[in-house]
């Protein structure tokens, strides 16, 4: 069978336990392209083996760079590297079913195709187990993007697809994209949440006026904090626990959003008072 006319772009660092799986899943599409941070494990020997292309993340040979306040920029510069029109980002711990493949070769394969970008429903696998109810279904993220419409990633964390959305509209996928969480994630999953909210606290700039850090810092952290208090006993009461998200799961997830309202708050706080000093 020819070979799916998309790039799929992977972003690395010292994934050789979960990269196999992932390269597995993807080797139907004619271009793949490890972005990597310099790994120090067997990643790029994987990546080698399954003929991939491998670009560096930065313009340096230190050891182990992490991305993690800067996702925007590398996944831009892995987006640069594709030979291919149509451009398909994933992480290297997670895989794509033989449905969304199928799903993908169908409009990559179209002359005219009906979209030219794609949102996808997503759903969680904790340590091999599909959770089939969670708190924050249906969620759903851009991920299958044409480049001649000169898309372009945003955000210094939790990074995302932007383009012209007043000219183009969002075609939907029917599958899912699967994020695969590992058992040392799940046994540490505070941990896991805890540091992603002080990055996300850390690359937040205190100053300015004070009307959008009330908007953005905390009315929309409440709303969202609003939305699983009432999601998460809903869910649970309709569907059970047994396919549903673990429950201290679900709720340190909750947490994790009154812990980053905390630290934005307090940062503030810390700020205007220095500033009177």
């Amino acid at each position: 069978m020819n070979k799916i006319p998309c790039s799929i772009g992977i972003l690395t660092l010292n994934s050789g336990d979960t990269l196999r799986r992932c390269l597995d899943s993807v080797k139907d599409f004619a271009e793949i392209i490890i972005c990597d941070g310099n790994s120090t494990d067997n990643t790029l020997d994987i990546a080698r083996e399954y003929g991939a292309k491998i670009v560096k993340q930065y313009d340096s040979d230190e050891p182990n760079l992490r991305c993690v306040k800067d996702k925007a920029n590398v996944r831009q510069r892995n987006m640069d590297a594709a030979s291919y029109d149509w451009y398909f980002f994933m992480d290297s711990d997670d895989a794509l079913s033989r449905g969304i493949i199928e799903e993908i070769r169908k409009i990559a394969t179209d002359p005219a195709p009906p979209f030219l970008v794609y949102r996808m429903p997503t759903r969680l696998f904790l340590d091999g187990k599909e959770i089939k109810h969670e708190a924050s279904y249906p969620s759903y993220q851009t991920r299958l993007i044409n480049r001649k419409i000169n898309p372009y990633f945003k955000g210094k964390i939790h990074d995302r697809l932007e383009f012209d959305r007043k000219k183009y509209n969002v075609g939907e996928l029917k599958n899912f994209y699967d994020f695969h969480w590992p058992k040392e994630r799940v046994e540490n999953f505070w941990k896991y949440q805890k540091m992603y909210a002080n990055w996300e606290s850390d690359i937040m700039e205190p100053g300015g006026p004070l009307w959008p850090f009330i908007y953005w810092c905390i009315y929309r952290r409440l709303r969202i904090i609003a939305g699983y208090l009432y999601r998460i006993p809903k869910m649970y009461l309709l569907y059970g626990f047994k396919n549903s998200m673990p429950p201290r799961i679900q709720l340190l997830t909750l947490l994790q959003h009154f812990y980053i309202l905390y630290l934005l708050t307090k940062k503030q706080i810390l700020y205007v008072r220095d500033k009177r000093v």
